[in-house]
């Protein structure tokens, strides 16, 4: 865990935020086996990945530090992965916050490893992103594998309820070593835990290969409390095909309740993730 958030003076006199923790790679028995050693050295990886939503809850820390509470409420925050990080990699998050002439520009994010940015991304305290809704719909019978008809833009995803019990909650904070005490002392979930919710729903529709999480952006509208019922909507936005690489975007919509009449949109944003990597 970091001593300590900052601030300190960086350079241009800005204020920079950190946060060092050892990656942890929570996700080696999840379906997606490029979190696994040996599938993910199959594709010229040094070993599994840790998860993108993993790397991004560590950079809520020192956004949360730079931001304050009012990012939880009404904030947003961008996310680039452009390098993995590995099982016990020490792994340091950084805001920079502009300096007072750059007047309402957003936030600096980086992640990095060494020498070795990442991550990259821009949080702000004021800055809605995503759609303002997306519509409910039932899960599949039968799961689809993962193809270009499966996500042509404008097909509704299955939507899934997102844990917010108090021991998920709990273990998952411990789980990515994190020092700020408003999420168990307001009983607040985690921004992380939401995005989270992201993967969840293309893999509880969608039979996925081996697939990379390269993407998000995420807005606020409150705060969620832990206990809350919370379902994640998606709909694919988009589908593309980059290097060899075939991608997919979906538009997430996290709304408070259950089923098709929860009506309360807390969270929205977009996922991007390489579904199919160049062979």
């Amino acid at each position: 865990m970091s001593p300590a958030l900052g601030p300190y003076r960086g350079s241009g006199m800005a204020e920079v935020f950190e946060h060092t923790v050892v990656a942890a790679n929570p996700a080696t028995d999840s379906e997606n086996r490029i979190h696994t050693d040996e599938v993910a050295r199959k594709y010229g990886f040094q070993g599994g990945l840790v998860p993108g939503v993993t790397v991004y809850a560590y950079a809520c820390a020192p956004i949360l530090a730079a931001l304050g509470q009012e990012w939880l409420e009404k904030g947003s925050a961008t996310m680039r992965f452009s390098a993995p990080c590995y099982d016990g990699d020490l792994v340091t998050a950084r805001v920079e916050a502009p300096g007072a002439t750059a007047g309402g520009q957003p936030h600096a994010v980086t992640v990095s490893r060494g020498e070795r940015t990442c991550a990259t991304g821009t949080a702000a305290a004021r800055e809605p992103v995503g759609p303002e809704g997306v519509e409910w719909a039932p899960l599949p019978e039968v799961r689809p594998p993962a193809s270009r008809e499966v996500f042509a833009p404008g097909t509704l995803l299955g939507s899934i309820a997102l844990p917010t019990d108090e021991t998920r909650m709990s273990s998952y904070l411990e789980s990515i070593d994190e020092p700020a005490q408003i999420y168990s002392r307001h009983r607040i979930v985690h921004p992380g835990m939401l995005l989270n919710g992201a993967n969840w729903i293309l893999s509880a529709n969608v039979v996925m290969p081996p697939w990379v999480h390269v993407e998000s952006r995420i807005g606020h509208r409150r705060p969620v409390s832990v206990g809350e019922p919370v379902q994640v909507r998606g709909m694919v936005a988009d589908s593309f095909e980059r290097k060899g690489h075939r991608f997919v975007a979906i538009d997430l919509a996290w709304m408070a309740g259950e089923g098709p009449g929860a009506a309360e949109l807390v969270a929205s944003g977009r996922h991007t993730a390489i579904w199919q990597l160049a062979s």
